[in-house]
């Protein structure tokens, strides 16, 4: 391997690193402490959940922007900024007495999430490495994907230690002397040979008729509503698994045991796509992706006070969304091309991250008119919805390629 190979590989792992830390203490550390919080502050479940759907809007309406910045060159600023930016709300976070105000730190955190989570990051690595772009996504999944797993045991222990507030101050320092150097640094590494796009009306005209091409193709649209159905799915699981294992007799320790199994189930399920890849295509496994899914809700309905069959959701859960972490980009690059990438995978965030924002709030609402067994019921049949989408996307992906002979 070349010195600039090496530089680019280097690279890649300092993205990994970069984002586990930062998904998990700007992400997943809201499910992480929504127990704590409904104890401690006294505020309404829906009322809490308002803050990551806040935060995930306002990331979703950020993800355009970032993925113009990122094809003109920009991508450590925007990468490396955003998780700054991110470990000043977690410390800003730490001082909220009001709904309010924690409403409106969470719409920083979105702010920050829209600029340095997974969308951003792979617009870099696809922009960077083109046909290449997979298998360095891959590496990254496989690391980051024990965000969710470092985020609940590291908040387990520092709770045993001091208050949720001093927690999240440490988890802000953390965060700002790991992930923001690993991001800006890790992006530099990475776009080491890769031309920097001056801001130009050219430019910018280039970028907007890539988009208004892009949103022209049923693909476009068959993608952007498959997977906001998974992300809903997810979203409202992991926000409310802490309390849907307690609801149901699970002790809090083997509730954070089996919550924490998710992560290294989705780095499991990322291993076997990348061994299997060369093999089945992404279409399909997107399709096992879901229906597997789809699936775990239907055995986490019946495990009532079960710990074995609520870990088993957690591997099967973990293991299927895990994948749809690089299908959802590798979907996205062969259908719609990887030229103006970052901007075209910015406009698809929209609805898959609104789908997200929207999640823990719509299971806060369920769960109001009838009960976590409703709400894991609804999950489930939003799976079968992804089902359904991912078989029509395959459909007019069909009838494209019979046109074009």
């Amino acid at each position: 391997m070349t010195d600039a190979g090496q530089k680019r590989l280097l690279g890649v792992w300092l993205l990994g690193l970069g984002e586990t830390v930062i998904w998990a203490y700007i992400f997943y550390i809201f499910a992480g402490l929504l127990l704590t919080w409904e104890e401690t502050l006294g505020w309404q479940k829906a009322d809490l959940t308002l803050g990551l759907t806040v935060a995930i809007l306002i990331a979703a309406l950020v993800s355009p922007w970032a993925g113009r910045r990122i094809d003109e060159g920009l991508g450590r600023w925007v990468l490396g900024g955003g998780a700054f930016l991110g470990c000043l709300a977690l410390a800003g976070l730490s001082f909220v007495n009001d709904p309010w105000t924690f409403l409106a730190v969470w719409a920083v955190i979105g702010a920050a999430q829209g600029c340095c989570l997974y969308e951003p990051c792979f617009s870099v690595v696809t922009r960077a490495f083109g046909e290449k772009a997979r298998p360095a996504i891959t590496k990254i999944t496989l690391i980051a994907g024990l965000a969710s797993t470092l985020c609940f045991l590291s908040t387990a222990w520092i709770l045993k230690q001091t208050d949720w507030r001093t927690g999240l101050l440490v988890f802000a320092i953390i965060a700002a002397v790991v992930a923001v150097p690993s991001l800006f640094y890790g992006t530099a590494l990475v776009e080491n040979d890769k031309p920097r796009n001056r801001p130009s009306n050219e430019v910018k005209a280039l970028n907007t008729a890539a988009v208004q091409m892009a949103i022209r193709r049923p693909q476009f649209w068959m993608l952007a509503i498959a997977f906001p159905f998974m992300a809903l799915n997810h979203g409202i699981l992991l926000n409310h698994i802490m309390p849907i294992l307690t609801e149901r007799q699970i002790t809090r320790e083997t509730a954070i045991l089996i919550a924490s199994t998710i992560g290294p189930m989705q780095v499991f399920g990322r291993v076997m796509l990348m061994l299997f890849e060369k093999r089945v295509q992404s279409l399909t496994m997107s399709g096992l992706a879901f229906l597997i899914v789809m699936i775990a809700s239907m055995v986490l309905l019946i495990a009532g006070g079960e710990p074995e069959l609520a870990f088993l959701f957690a591997v099967l859960q973990g293991g299927a969304y895990g994948l749809t972490s690089i299908l959802k980009p590798a979907l996205t690059a062969e259908f719609l091309g990887r030229d103006n990438f970052g901007s075209i995978a910015g406009w698809l965030a929209l609805p898959y991250l609104a789908a997200f924002a929207f999640a823990p709030h719509l299971g806060a609402l369920i769960w109001e008119l009838g009960g976590y067994g409703v709400v894991i019921s609804a999950t489930a049949a939003l799976a079968a919805l992804g089902v359904i989408s991912i078989c029509a996307l395959a459909m007019v992906g069909r009838v494209q390629r019979s046109k074009s002979i």
